[in-house]
């Protein structure tokens, strides 16, 4: 019986792992958390999303729970061996690395920048920030970034089967915002906007559809490298230095926007259409050739 189940599951997972991917994404980031969150008070236990505390952790690497667990039941223990050394592969170019490294922590700063010139908080640098960066760096490359072993290891290359590149872009733009707007309905720490809901939840899918669409062009300039786009996410969830709030800026929001535009039209152009896409998952059995819309 057990097995019967798991060949159907398998065979409907064939047909539909896009779906199944996002349907168990959510089901463990918010629907496991929620019930937890409501039960804990009833058995005079406590419980929290926040920080880095256990289902804070299961909120943030669902992403990639549910690629592997999709992956393990399309293709067993041989695909999930050939997704892991998928997504752990470096590819691309120097070049792009350098971009990311250095073109990142610069639109932050250029964003602070502009913040602080339109009355937002000033540059200033804190005693002892140099530690404390590096604490908070470490931490934050546990959290969010693992999400992209997911999103883009997996749900971007099956996307792109279907759509041009800028399209896949903005469509997994909004259901990454979309998974994320849980967060800031709660006011968790990670993802507050401040100010009333709907402009913060504004805020919130025009980032992140304009960062999902920068994500793409360097995901597919450099070949599907999967590490980059983790480094990519890691560096946008940086706590910077020259940083003195937890919340974000309308300037700075406004800034990462207008430079996401600017490298979609310009570098995006060669990887946001039809041509150049990164569209390999792991490339077995359950994984058809680069480029086979057989399996959506």
């Amino acid at each position: 019986m057990a097995t019967s189940g798991r060949t159907r599951a398998a065979a409907w997972l064939r047909r539909h792992r896009l779906a199944g991917f996002f349907l168990l994404t959510f089901a463990l980031s918010w629907g496991v958390p929620l019930l937890v969150l409501a039960i804990a008070p009833l058995v005079g236990r406590e419980a929290t999303v926040s920080g880095y505390s256990p289902l804070a952790f299961l909120a943030v690497w669902s992403p990639a729970i549910s690629a592997f667990v999709v992956v393990g039941l399309v293709d067993g223990r041989a695909g999930v061996r050939a997704y892991a050394r998928r997504v752990t592969e470096v590819r691309g170019g120097r070049r792009w690395y350098g971009a990311v490294l250095v073109g990142v922590p610069l639109t932050y700063l250029l964003a602070a920048v502009v913040a602080s010139a339109t009355g937002g908080p000033p540059l200033r640098l804190e005693p002892g920030w140099l530690g404390a960066f590096v604490t908070v760096s470490f931490l934050r490359l546990t959290q969010g970034p693992v999400e992209e072993l997911g999103w883009r290891g997996f749900a971007l290359p099956l996307l792109q089967r279907r759509y041009s590149g800028l399209v896949a872009g903005v469509l997994l733009g909004l259901v990454w915002a979309l998974w994320h707007a849980p967060a800031l309905v709660i006011a968790t720490a990670e993802f507050a906007r401040g100010g009333p809901l709907l402009p913060g939840l504004v805020r919130l899918f025009v980032t992140l559809v304009a960062t999902s669409v920068v994500v793409t062009v360097v995901y597919n300039g450099s070949e599907g490298s999967v590490p980059l786009a983790v480094g990519f996410h890691w560096l946008t969830n940086l706590a910077y230095p020259w940083e003195s709030t937890t919340t974000v800026p309308l300037a700075q929001d406004v800034v990462f926007v207008l430079v996401s535009l600017l490298v979609a039209v310009t570098v995006g152009r060669r990887y946001l259409g039809r041509e150049r896409l990164a569209t390999t998952v792991y490339g077995t059995n359950g994984d058809p050739a680069a480029g086979s819309t057989a399996s959506r």
